[in-house]
């Protein structure tokens, strides 16, 4: 073989080494946490719940995140809800918090209702009359947790369940 060859992979392998490392130094510090969660829409359809996910970067590399997706969980860890996969990208600065734009979750009624413990129409009124849709995320018959989902470079990160109605 060659000795430009052996010396062009023995750099190209030095690199690609290097980036896997500082991507797991990434992976162990980064943090991710959400805010701002609240009901963004109520329409005929049923609801959309928004949230802003801030990550907080504490390590000296800088990525870009691909497809934040939320996820919406019972109180049993089953799934309720996801978010549809959008292909947008967001910068994370080095040794800084980043926020990701707003990521909405559309909920249809006969997904909602069961978790608010309504059964008809008056109830669901009185809901809205009370708090209006401050009041709604509060009124669920049992904990309901979010999570965010990420891709950075190849990895998937996924944040601890955020208790959102409490």
């Amino acid at each position: 073989m060659n000795t430009v060859v052996k010396v062009g992979i023995g750099v190209g392998a030095f690199f690609i080494v290097n980036r896997m490392l500082q991507l797991n130094k990434l992976a162990a510090n980064v943090t991710v946490s959400l805010a701002k969660i609240r009901v963004h829409k109520v329409n005929l359809s049923g609801i959309e719940i928004a949230a802003t996910a801030k990550i907080n970067n504490p390590s000296n590399v800088s990525v870009t995140i691909i497809n934040p997706v939320v996820r919406l969980w019972n109180n049993k860890g089953a799934l309720i809800a996801e978010s549809p996969a959008t292909g947008q990208s967001f910068p994370i600065a080095a040794n800084r918090q980043s926020e990701v734009g707003e990521i909405s979750l559309p909920l249809s009624w006969t997904t909602i209702l069961p978790l608010l413990g309504i059964k008809d129409i008056a109830s669901l009124v009185a809901l809205f009359g009370k708090d209006g849709t401050k009041g709604l995320l509060k009124s669920f018959s049992s904990p309901i947790a979010m999570t965010v989902i990420m891709q950075v470079e190849g990895m998937t990160i996924e944040t601890p369940k955020t208790v959102i109605n409490k």
